[in-house]
């Protein structure tokens, strides 16, 4: 009776799942918040220094707090991420009420180290928790529907963001904004853990985190598809910052909103779309992903026009089944006891990847045009894409025929 109750109370946290991904992208603020930082601080230059702090933040504790996660639980790293990350919304509103610039870049660390609890941690109590329930086959589900809440929880936002500031100022959508918060900190107290596995109290942090290292770098398959991932996505997020720059070339501002609008939609579309697909296996719907996504951006810049913008938008339907296949195919690779180490040690290497292009497209744009570094990032994608998928045919780590494709 007691197993019984237990797993009743284990699969609560399917739905809490759900949930607590529309809250994380309820933030009203998002689209605006360098307008907003830049009416504090009177400058842009200051108010992109506060995002570099929550970068650097978030790439330095990586490996710490995946070992917290594995070592305390998921459940209680998930209540600290909501709490942090809830104290920083508060001070950036607080902020613009009493005009304290350092308030924003105490609010930076706090984002910076709710982000570094959150990776690796969500994914890892998801898998966990199907696991347990003799479900794990189903976490790619059970990802790519929460991924899907969350993009709708964007658009919500995005919504919200344009009734609040038509009708009143930002300082109040900073306010708003630090609601939807609180429903993810209930969430997170809600959740179940699930059984611990391993003795973790056994060994030390520092020891963990080399057999994490070492157990990830010896598993062949797991180190082919951790750097395929963490190039993909670090050159995919450097061009997705970056492309409203490119976008201000062919469009009007606001009409970028609507682009980015067409691609959170999209997104839901795809994120919900994986149930489907599922079928045709997590590989093949990985590098079809990252084929597609290369197809749709060279179209776009070749189109260099009003369109470009929400054509690419579209890049979302594979965006959403990359990243669910992927999370499914390094999750079912990880190990029980350093599951969240794993992933943050892929986070931290990818973040810094990811600094670098984003400096090396603002280099190129500086000497030639927003256009060309799209296009260099565009060409970086296809190299990887077409590389992984050389690698894949020839070595022993596949489990299909790319020539299926």
């Amino acid at each position: 009776m007691n197993k019984m109750y237990n797993l009743d109370m284990i699969e609560r946290n399917i739905k809490l799942f759900k949930w607590n991904y529309f809250f994380s992208g309820l933030w009203p603020l998002s689209t605006l918040v360098i307008i907003y930082f830049q009416q504090i601080t009177h400058s842009y230059a200051m108010a992109m220094a506060i995002f570099s702090v929550s970068s650097i933040t978030t790439t330095l504790m990586e490996i710490p707090t995946g070992i917290f996660s594995d070592k305390v639980g998921r459940r209680r790293t998930l209540i600290y991420a909501a709490i942090t990350i809830l104290i920083c919304f508060f001070l950036w509103a607080l902020a613009g009420q009493v005009q304290q610039v350092w308030m924003l870049f105490v609010g930076a660390f706090l984002w910076g180290t709710s982000d570094a609890l959150l990776s690796g941690t969500d994914e890892a109590l998801m898998y966990e928790t199907m696991e347990e329930l003799g479900r794990k086959e189903d976490f790619n589900l059970l990802f790519s529907k929460s991924a899907g809440f969350n993009q709708i929880g964007l658009g919500v936002s995005a919504i919200t963001a344009a009734i609040i500031t038509y009708f009143y100022s930002l300082q109040t959508l900073a306010w708003i904004s630090v609601f939807p918060i609180i429903g993810e900190l209930i969430i997170a107290l809600l959740y179940v853990e699930p059984k611990h596995k391993g003795n973790l109290h056994q060994v030390s942090s520092y020891k963990h985190f080399l057999i994490a290292f070492r157990r990830l770098w010896r598993n062949h398959r797991l180190r082919f598809y951790s750097i395929v991932s963490m190039l993909d996505t670090s050159v995919g997020m450097a061009s997705h910052r970056f492309e409203s720059a490119y976008y201000e070339t062919l469009i009007p501002a606001w009409m970028i909103n609507l682009a980015r609008l067409v691609k959170q939609t999209c997104g839901t579309i795809g994120f919900f779309m994986v149930e489907h697909i599922r079928k045709l296996g997590m590989v093949k719907i990985f590098f079809g992903s990252m084929l597609a996504n290369v197809f749709i951006r060279i179209v776009g810049v070749c189109m260099n026009n009003f369109i470009t913008p929400f054509w690419v938008g579209t890049v979302n339907l594979f965006y959403a089944t990359g990243q669910t296949s992927g999370a499914d195919i390094l999750q079912k690779e990880f190990s029980k006891e350093q599951r969240a180490t794993m992933k943050s040690i892929i986070s931290l290497c990818g973040g810094i990847i990811m600094a670098i292009m984003m400096y090396l497209f603002g280099f190129i744009a500086d000497i030639s045009t927003p256009r060309i570094a799209i296009a260099l990032a565009i060409l970086i994608k296809l190299l990887v894409t077409m590389t992984s998928l050389v690698i894949l045919k020839k070595s022993k780590i596949k489990q299909i025929n790319p020539a299926n494709f």
